[in-house]
Parts: structure tokens; sequence; C-alpha cells
């Protein structure tokens, strides 16, 4: 054995455990020289918007800076390309169906075992800054600040160690502030690991005031595979619903499209409004990632400090008419990942391995010196980093997609990557097959699944792709559980009536649907006041809130849903009830006086508004959605307005429920003061039915 593989070999998780004593000396001897860990992550970041990666449409010198002096790597890919489940593998080093995260709906169990839980038993300081996006609240770690959701561009609230804080400012600038601020309180004997995970470039793409203006003269190229006809695959293609021609709103372009403007020249303005400022945003990613290089720099912590940069997952700028992620093609699979260590990483390195956000875990917990635990499933490439590749390195990877039906109507499917092929299985209401040639074919435009000439490389290739789901403990039978109707299946009848008139302690709203126990209600302020008949709430219309967690809520998704209250109010502008985020959500409120319901269906918002100003006094006030998305406004039991949303809720929401609020991620993406003044009585939220005369009830 050489020296320095020896070196390697005692402080690796295998060794700790294989030679006992000797090799937690050896690791406390080197104690003081473990490298603290930025681990640094976007969202939606495709690596081919890289220049270090030869982007022909931006340049991202900070980014560049990392690869430049580490490593870059070609060949990394996500297991479930999705913004909550990759980040559920990243934690856990555990694929979806065992880490409990199949999808964005679903809420992370924090109990488990994750890699920053891990390094806090081995002496790291660890903390979590930035979008979370797993419904629980952050465990593993000293200090945590969040956003609720997918959270906002705009002065967003954040959630500081359980405290909601509403901040000014762009928020990747703000998240790179909150990690200066642990960084320079930290305790600086101990070693330490910092999560610092943007919300930036996701949907829809609002940049900095600095960047407003950016590529304003500029065409940005079209991508090659940008006309796609999808002549060679199965249905899945022609049936998604996340082309740039069709599918993107007014929300994501900003503006309507100029007049006369149709066909291919449409779909071409409507690709550079949606790149340009998903470029913008990415700029500002940029920016913040140099900050943390320079702080890293000035305060002598570089030489030391493992410093990483990836996305989530990959997505399609254009590629194949899309944009979006969640596919097993290449621009969807293929994560950005740059890694710098100057102690132990040659310079601009680049490699071709398959590694996966499966392995980030047991790669930070190798270089800290910490036992990697059993049910982890991915290996680290700490010695592919070194410049050593292992002989028995992976040749191939499994992918499994789930959400579906859900956001952009991808079918389920799952597949195996080798360095050359590629072959994908999709499922539930399909049975079908793909092949693809990656290197004769890197756009994957042609489907040679049916060519009798490559029948036994996909069988050999099925073969393989057996043997993974088998070492990753995924089959046919375990995917059942996660076919809809097998998890929580979308609620019926009288979901919750809310009095407003218990007293605070009590903290409780009737969940009257199939004999549900009552949900534990988050007072935030309100004071007890004269209602109709009774006691009502009052809301200060600054900070009073109800709260609902998104686990206790009811489930709108493939339902009709009405909500529906007493009001008397004091503002001219505020929420009544807010139930979802930019995604997916309904919320009944006020604008200038006039009653609103507005729905985020899809990233798609749609609000209705009465013509008339409420009158003043009491006023019951309901918002419904209705079959096919048909929305009805209603004042006193009388429409006042009607509107037309995409159709119902697909999901249930990934934020919770608020009354007198909506200060996560706003449903339909409204700015402004979100909080209600005034006096709300009883409030009834119902599922499965349009509502009737609730009004007559009251």
């Amino acid at each position: 054995m050489q020296r320095r593989d020896f070196l390697h070999l005692m402080t690796s998780s295998a060794a700790a455990a294989a030679l006992g004593p000797l090799a937690s000396r050896a690791g406390a001897a080197q104690a003081s020289d473990r490298p603290n860990t930025v681990c640094i992550m976007s969202d939606d970041h495709a690596s081919h918007a890289m220049s270090c990666y030869g982007s022909r449409i931006n340049k991202t010198p900070n980014l560049d800076r990392i690869a430049n002096e580490g490593v870059r790597f070609d060949n990394c890919f996500c297991t479930n390309s999705l913004c909550a489940p990759s980040r559920a593998v990243i934690l856990t080093s555990k694929y979806s169906h065992l880490n409990g995260i199949v999808d964005n709906g679903k809420t992370f169990d924090g109990s488990q075992t994750t890699f920053p839980k891990v390094l806090q038993q081995a002496g790291y300081q660890t903390a979590m800054v930035g979008k979370w996006h797993l419904q629980s609240d952050p465990t593993g770690f000293d200090y945590w600040c969040v956003l609720p959701g997918q959270g906002a561009y705009h002065d967003p609230v954040m959630i500081e160690q359980g405290e909601r804080k509403q901040l000014k400012g762009y928020v990747s600038d703000l998240i790179t502030d909150k990690c200066f601020d642990w960084l320079k309180q930290r305790d600086r004997s101990k070693p330490f690991c910092l999560l610092y995970w943007h919300k930036a470039p996701h949907r829809n793409w609002q940049p900095a005031e600095r960047y407003k203006d950016l590529y304003e003269d500029v065409d940005i190229p079209i991508p090659e595979a940008f006309d796609d006809e999808y002549a060679t695959r199965c249905d899945a293609a022609r049936e998604q619903a996340m082309t740039i021609e069709r599918h993107l709103t007014k929300s994501d372009v900003k503006q309507d499209p100029p007049a006369g403007l149709e066909g291919e020249a449409l779909k071409k303005w409507k690709y550079e409004r949606y790149i340009k400022d998903y470029l913008r945003c990415v700029a500002s990613v940029d920016d913040n990632v140099g900050r943390m290089l320079k702080y890293l720099d000035d305060e002598g912590l570089a030489e030391n400090t493992v410093v990483m940069y990836t996305s989530d997952q990959g997505f399609f700028l254009g590629d194949h008419g899309w944009f979006d992620k969640r596919w097993m093609y290449e621009e969807s699979l293929r994560m950005p990942l740059v890694m710098r260590y100057p102690k132990a990483v040659k310079a601009g390195t680049v490699n071709k391995d398959l590694v996966l956000n499966l392995d980030f875990g047991p790669t930070f917990l190798d270089f800290a010196g910490a036992a990697q635990p059993a049910e982890m499933q991915g290996r680290s490439f700490r010695l592919i980093l070194e410049g050593t590749t292992p002989a028995d390195w992976r040749q191939s990877m499994y992918y499994h997609y789930y959400e579906y039906p859900g956001a952009h109507s991808v079918k389920r499917h799952y597949g195996i990557r080798t360095d050359r092929y590629k072959l994908i299985h999709f499922y539930y209401d399909i049975d079908a097959w793909e092949f693809y040639d990656l290197q004769k074919d890197p756009h994957e435009l042609n489907n040679i699944c049916a060519d009798p000439a490559n029948a036994q490389l996909i069988a050999d290739l099925k073969v393989e792709l057996g043997k993974l789901r088998k070492q990753y403990g995924d089959s046919d039978e375990n995917a059942q559980q996660f076919l809809p109707g097998k998890g929580q299946p979308p609620s019926k009848g009288l979901q919750l009536r809310v009095p407003l008139d218990d007293p605070a302690e009590a903290k409780l709203a009737q969940n009257l649907a199939s004999k549900q126990k009552e949900s534990g209600l988050a007072y935030v302020g309100t004071t007890v006041v004269e209602g109709r008949k009774g006691k009502a709430r009052r809301f200060n219309g600054t900070t009073d809130r109800l709260e609902l967690d998104r686990s206790a809520t009811p489930n709108p998704a493939n339902t009709p849903v009405t909500v529906a209250a007493w009001i008397k109010p004091e503002k001219p502008t505020g929420t009544v009830l807010a139930h979802g985020g930019e995604t997916w959500g309904y919320l009944l409120h006020l604008l200038d006086g006039k009653p609103a319901f507005t729905t985020s269906i899809d990233d798609t918002a749609t609000t209705v508004t009465g013509s008339d100003k409420l009158p003043g006094g009491w006023v019951h006030l309901a918002g419904q959605l209705r079959d096919k998305g048909a929305m009805v406004l209603l004042v006193n039991g009388k429409v006042v307005a009607e509107g037309k949303a995409p159709g119902l809720l697909a999901a249930k929401p990934n934020d919770g429920l608020q009354i007198g609020a909506d200060t996560g991620s706003r449903v339909g993406r409204l700015k402004g003061d979100s909080a209600f003044g005034g006096v709300i009585d009883e409030l009834t939220l119902l599922y499965g039915e349009t509502a009737g005369d609730l009004w007559g009830r009251g």
C-alpha cells in the first residue's frame, strides 16, 4: 500500500470501523486540520448556463473560479429531478423511496439520519441558510434561517430558528448576508459545515434591480433542440405541460406579447423573455458566490475549506422547447458540480466519472473523518477529487421520478444511464420504453428502442437496471405505495370550521371531515372582541395571524374548494385566508376595499375581483374554485365576480394555511401588505362540492 493511500484509509469511514482505537487516535491527531465545508446550492441552475461548462448564453466568473481552482465534474446526476426530493437525497444519502420525499408534496421526516447530524456528532458546527423546501423545520443544525416554501425574491420572509422575520432586499443577497452573520459569530475553535442554499434561479425568475436590464439588447441564442417535434419519443413527451410556446404565463414573461405576434415568432419572443430573466437571476447567484469566496480569502479560511457549488437538479433552457426539469433527459438529469479544496485537490481538473447527489454527504463525512452510517446509500468520491478513481467505481446510475399526476404532467418513469447509453421506462398510465445512444445522439432526439439491432444491448441494460433497483431497494411493488390514492387522498366534505370565539389557549380548528380530530392552530396575536352573535377575533393589520401547519391541513388536490368567512374589515387590503404559495394555493382577500379571490394553479395565478367596494359593517365573503377551474366570488350570497383558472389544484400546497396573513410563499405572487385589519367571525373551509348557501347558514 502506498503511503498516500494508507493516510487516506486512516481517515476513511471504513477504516474507522475496522481499525478501532488506532483510527480514532489518527482522527484525533488530525482534528485541528479537519476541513470546513461550504456547500453552495442554487435551485434549477442548469450546467449549460455556466461558462465553465461552455455556456453559449452567459458568463459566471465566480462559479468558474471554483472550477479553475479545483474540479469540474462533467457527469454529476440527480436521482429524482425535483426540488424537495433532491434536497432530501442530499441530506440523507438515501433514494427517494427510502427517505420518503418522492415528490414536492411530502413532508420531510426530520428524525432521519442526515450528514449534518453526523458532522455535529463529530464536533462540527452546522448551519443551514436559504431555501429548505422540505416542510418540516430543519434538524441537525446549530443554526438555521430558511425561506418558507419557495420563498420570495424581493423582501422575503425568512424563518430564523423558528421565528418569522420580514427582511428588506433581494433574496440572494440576504441569504448570503445571513451566512456571514453566522460565520462571524461561530465558535472558531471548531470546524464548520455551512449549507448555503439559494432560491434563484427558480421560476418565476425575478431579477435583482441591478440586473433588470442585463441582456436587454442581446439576442440570446436558441438551443439546438429548441424545435424538437418528439417524433420518435413515446406519448409522454407530447402530453407534458412545460412548453415555452404554450405553458409560459404572463407571470413568467412579465408582459403581454406584442400585438400580432404568433407562431414561431411568438415562441422565440417568450423564450427571450424567459431566458433573460433566468440568466439575470443566475448573475446574482454568481455575484454572491464571489462574495463568499472573498470572505473565505479575507478570513484565511480558503486553504482549509471544501467549497462545493451545485444545483438541486438541471433545467431545460428552451431545450426540446421546454422549461422546468423532472425528466431523465440530460438537461434535467445533469447537475452542475464544481469543487475546490486547495490542500488536496489539483486545480483545473476535469472529471468524467458518474457521481450522484447521493454521494455528497458521504464525501463530506469522509473529509471530516466521520464514519458513514450504514443506511446511507451513496459513496464518498474523495479519492476521485484527489485524482484517483477507485477500480470498482460505478459504471451506471439509477433514476426514478414519481410526481404524476402533478405539475407539468410529466409521466412517472425510472431508468438507467451509463457513460454512453440511457434506457427509460415510463409507467403508471403508460407502458413505454425509450433508448438513446448519447455518443451518437447527445440531444436525445432519436429514440432507437424499436431498432432490432439494439435488442441485445437493451436486454443487457434491463438486466443491469434490475440489479440497480435491487441494490437500492426499489421495485415495481415498492413503487405501488407512491401511486395516487396510496398516500394522503384528496379530502372531501366540510373540512374546517373555525369559530374564532375560543380563548387563545384553546388553539383549535374543528375538522369535521370523516370524523377527523381537531387541528392545532397557532395564534400569533389577535384579541377577542364582540362578534356577530358572540365572540370573534380582531386582527391588528400588521403581525396578527392564525396558522395551521401543512401537516395538519386537509388536502385540496383534485377537488373543488370553497372558503368563506364573516368579516368586518378596518383595512382596505389584507388576507382573510391563504393556503399554499406560488405554485399551488388559494387566497380569499381584499384589494383596495374590494373583495378578491386568487388561485395559484401550477405557477399560474388567477384573480377575480368584485367591481364595488364592500359595504360597511359585517359582510359574508366567499370564494369558490369549482370543477374545470371555474372561479366564483360571492358577497352576502350573491355572485360579484367570476373567472377561469387552468383547473383544480393537482397537488397539496407546499405551504400551510394562514388566517389573517400570507407571510410565506405568496399565493398569486401578490406584492404589498398581506395582513388583515379588522374582525373575522366564523370561517369555513369546504372541499369536494360547491358550498351552497353558507351565508344563509350564518
